[in-house]
This record gives structure tokens, C-alpha cells and sequence, in this order.
């Protein structure tokens, strides 16, 4: 198949969730012969040498400069417009006019549009097939975090968001399918939007590169969290992690130490370092801060979809902590696969559990293995996407 890409964000370096989903995707669907042509918005010339790592799957990348200062701008011409303000953001008529003389230029099979927000280049067309990305529910994660953070002003923005994003969710019944990797958010869209046709696409995790090349050596009482710390969910599971959960590990296990890992952590994260707690910032290889690690963990309070954080170290055979709503929609099991708390003195006590018992790390780390080999492996994720392209080539186009 021909397919064409939208994304809101150049899927490389993959350092992040949604760059490191639609990266395995193209990747994949390259090695199984079909043809990538990608349309990606840039927030600078310098991105464009990121273009060249795209190459070996893609047979074009056409790029977009969108400035975040011409974006924000954009925000607040549409303060009492009724779009999202993410929508806002991404909204250019140099898009618009790229995507459309692409597909006057080229004869496509399919669209693939990643995330709801570059919905707005994909809703209108007859053709080509449209498919709709959208990793996760954005209202879901929205509900959340309204609920979590007690910034008025912050709250205020969420509501009206949230608001905006509820009806505008609406535009998933003009794609041809609409696709998010759990069943939890695929419930909440069916609300939002009950004619839209929606299926299952897990995230995958790259095998070949999540692999573990000889024996794993790591340090005792070593514990990691990793994540893009720029990432309100993440920052706020790095505080819970270090103010409340910590504390009670270090009385238990005094040679304990946390590595928080990923890149743009926030001055009050990083100010929050010590001897104990190490905040590493941008790693080129998270392979090998996984593999020093004894366990890895995920204190996620709000969020929607599934998290590689979890995925990530599972797939190399390291014992996975984490909250209910960071391994919500994974088919995995508490107590075999991971071990599951939300409290903070539940979760300490978890991972003291791992720490001082090297046959639960073991048992741990061998089913969450076995779990991703079978169902997360990004070259079967890419095989249900080829079959869901299909069965939208053969239904009638959305009108």
C-alpha cells in the first residue's frame, strides 16, 4: 500500500511516547513493503536534521515549520473559538495546502493521521481512506488531571479544554476507523462519539532493539523511574515518587537508591537530587540504565492509554511496580506479571518486596517478558495494523 503520514511532531529521535508509537509504526510497515510518505510539522529549521533518520522507512518526509511563538499566538486569537486549543496550536494553512497537493500529486491507498489534533487535516476528504490515530481518549487524560491538580488557574484551563475536547471528539465519526491502545479509552470515545468506528492498536516495543545482549548485572537497591520529564504525569509521579514513596523504601533498605531518567526534568525535580536520588536527564541508551536497575517502577497518578514505561523494562526482563492507572488497559496480571499499589505505603512496600527477593525478580521479570514477546512486540502491532488497513479498504468510505 501507498499510505500517507500526518503527525504534529517529526517521529524522530523517538525519545518520547507519541514519537516512539508512530516511529515502530512506520518502521514496521516499511520492512513489510509498504510505502511511507510523511507530512510533519517542525517547531525549527534545526529539526530537519532529524529528517535523515527517517530515510530508511520513509520514501519522502515533507516538513512544516509551525513556531511555538506563531502557535501560542494562534491560542489566544481563539480564546472564544470552540475548537481545542491544541487544535488551535496545529492549525496552518501551509498544511493544509501541502496535504492537499500531495494528494493531488500522488494516488494514495490510506491517510494515517496521529492524534486528534492533526484530525483537522484528514476530516473532510472522500479519499483516500482515513485512519485516526489517536494513541489515547485526551478527554480521559483531561478528566484526570482536572481532578488532580489544585492550580485554580490550571483547573480553569483543563475545564474549558476539557469541555472543547468532549465535543470535538465528535470528528472521529468522519474517519474510517479511529484507533487508541486500550480498551478503557476506546470506551470513554464510544460515549463521545457513539457512530465512530474504533479499534485497538497496542503500543509496541521494538524487540530488536529492547533486547538484552548477555546477562544483566544490576546494582543492588538501585530502583528507576524513566520517563519524558517534561511530561506533567510524569513530573508529578517523579514528586510522589521521591516526597512520599521513597522515604519509606530508604528505613527498610538504608542502600537504596532512585535513578530518575529522562530528558527536560523540571528545576524542581532537579533540585530535589542527592547522593540517593539521582535525576539524570536526557540518557542516549535507556537500555543500560534499565539493565544497572534491580527494578523498575511507575508512580502514575492521572493519565490515559499505556505507558512504554511499563512496557519498556518488561520487555528486558526487569520487575515492574506500578500504580493501577499506569498498567490500565495492559493485559497483565498483578502479582505475576507486575506487582500493582497506589498508596505510597503499599508501592514502598512492593518494591522493598522485589529488592530483597531475587526469586520474585526473577519470576517477575520472566512472565512481563514473555507478556510483551507475545502480545507487544511492534512487528506484531504493525501485522493488526495491515490487517485493520484491509478491512477499511474494504468498507464503504466514511461520509
Amino acid at each position: 500500500m501507498k499510505i500517507l503520514f500526518l503527525t504534529s511532531r517529526l517521529p524522530y529521535p523517538p525519545h518520547r511516547g507519541d514519537k516512539l508509537h508512530i516511529f515502530n509504526v512506520i518502521k514496521q510497515l516499511s520492512r513489510q513493503g509498504h510505502e511511507i510518505n510523511l507530512i510533519s510539522f517542525i517547531a525549527s529549521r534545526k529539526e530537519e536534521q532529524n529528517v535523515k533518520g527517517l530515510m530508511e522507512f520513509c520514501s519522502s518526509v515533507k516538513t512544516i515549520v509551525q513556531r511555538p511563538t506563531t502557535s501560542l499566538a494562534k491560542c489566544l486569537l481563539g480564546l472564544f473559538s470552540a475548537l481545542p486549543f491544541q487544535v488551535l496550536y496545529f492549525s496552518s494553512r501551509k498544511m493544509s495546502r501541502t496535504v492537499s497537493r500531495e494528494l493531488a500529486a500522488n494516488k494514495y491507498d490510506l491517510i494515517h493521521v496521529h492524534l486528534i489534533r492533526m484530525a483537522q487535516y484528514g476530516d473532510e476528504m472522500a479519499e483516500p481512506k482515513r485512519v485516526l490515530d489517536l494513541t489515547d481518549a485526551g478527554s480521559l487524560y483531561l478528566e484526570r488531571f482536572l481532578k488532580s491538580t489544585k492550580n485554580p488557574f490550571m483547573k480553569l484551563f483543563l475545564k474549558i479544554e476539557l469541555g472543547r475536547l468532549k465535543r470535538y471528539e465528535r470528528i472521529l465519526d468522519r474517519f474510517d476507523v479511529s484507533l487508541v491502545c486500550s480498551e478503557v479509552d476506546a470506551g470513554v470515545l464510544h460515549v463521545r462519539s457513539p457512530r465512530a468506528n474504533i479499534d485497538l492498536l497496542y503500543n509496541g516495543i521494538d524487540l530488536e532493539y529492547f533486547s538484552v545482549n548477555g546477562a544483566a548485572h544490576p546494582d543492588p537497591g538501585r530502583i528507576i523511574y524513566a520517563g519524558n520529564m517534561s511530561y506533567y504525569p510524569n513530573i508529578d509521579g517523579a514528586l510522589f515518587l521521591i516526597n512520599e514513596i521513597f522515604p519509606k523504601i530508604k528505613r527498610s533498605i538504608t542502600y537504596a537508591k532512585l535513578y530518575i531518567v529522562g530528558q527536560n526534568p523540571p528545576p524542581s525535580l532537579r533540585r530535589l537530587g542527592s547522593d540517593d536520588i539521582i535525576v539524570t536527564g536526557f540518557v542516549p541508551d535507556v537500555r543500560v540504565q534499565y539493565l544497572q536497575s534491580v527494578v523498575a517502577v511507575a508512580p502514575i497518578r492521572f493519565g490515559a492509554g499505556t505507558l512504554y514505561k511499563i512496557l519498556e523494562p518488561m520487555a528486558l526482563g526487569i520487575p515492574v511496580v506500578a500504580t493501577s492507572v499506569a498498567a490500565e488497559g495492559l493485559a497483565i496480571l498483578d502479582g505475576k506479571d507486575v506487582l500493582i499499589a497506589d498508596s505510597a505505603d503499599g508501592f514502598a512496600e512492593s518494591v522493598i518486596r522485589v529488592l530483597n527477593d531475587s526469586k520474585l525478580q526473577i519470576s517477575l521479570g520472566s512472565s512481563g517478558q514473555s507478556i510483551v514477546r507475545n502480545k507487544y512486540d511492534s512487528k506484531i502491532i504493525a501485522g493488526r495494523l495491515d490487517t485493520i488497513y484491509h478491512q477499511v479498504l474494504r468498507t464503504p468510505t466514511v461520509q
